[in-house]
């Protein structure tokens, strides 16, 4: 009987041992880093930016989960913003992170804004393509 209770727990065991990775591409992440990181932010209007590069997203602003996806180069729309880790590229640095809907990977999650491009932009910036500062989220959760 004991051993019988062992090789059970080690099949269980070997199950979630075997299960998706968390960030998994065909259905977004897996239920332990939507559980444990995932964040998302009230949708209350979009505004538009451009990337200058393909950016990789988070799922949340802070230092928590294995990227979710992807955001494709060019004109792009945000939903908000939300101070958190520092992304640091040759470019310079930014803590602004953009909720937003993506184009590759999970359906949504955060990009940071050193991606954007156009005047206003840079260390610590964050404005669309008009030139008007990105909102801030007005809801988390």
């Amino acid at each position: 009987m004991h051993k019988r209770r062992i090789i059970a727990g080690a099949v269980a065991a070997a199950a979630v041992l075997s299960a998706a990775p968390a960030g998994a591409w065909a259905d977004g992440p897996g239920p332990s880093a939507k559980a444990a990181c995932w964040t998302d932010a009230k949708v209350d209007g979009k505004q538009w930016v451009r990337t200058f590069d393909k950016a990789f997203a988070n799922p949340n602003y802070l230092k928590c989960g294995d990227r979710v996806g992807y955001l494709y180069q060019g004109e792009n729309y945000v939903f908000c913003k939300m101070w958190g880790q520092k992304y640091e590229g040759q470019y310079g640095t930014n803590h602004w992170w953009l909720y937003t809907d993506l184009d590759q990977g999970a359906t949504r999650g955060w990009v940071s804004a050193y991606f954007l491009t156009g005047p206003g932009n840079g260390d610590d910036k964050a404005v669309d393509v008009n030139g008007k500062t990105i909102k801030t989220c007005s809801g988390i959760y």
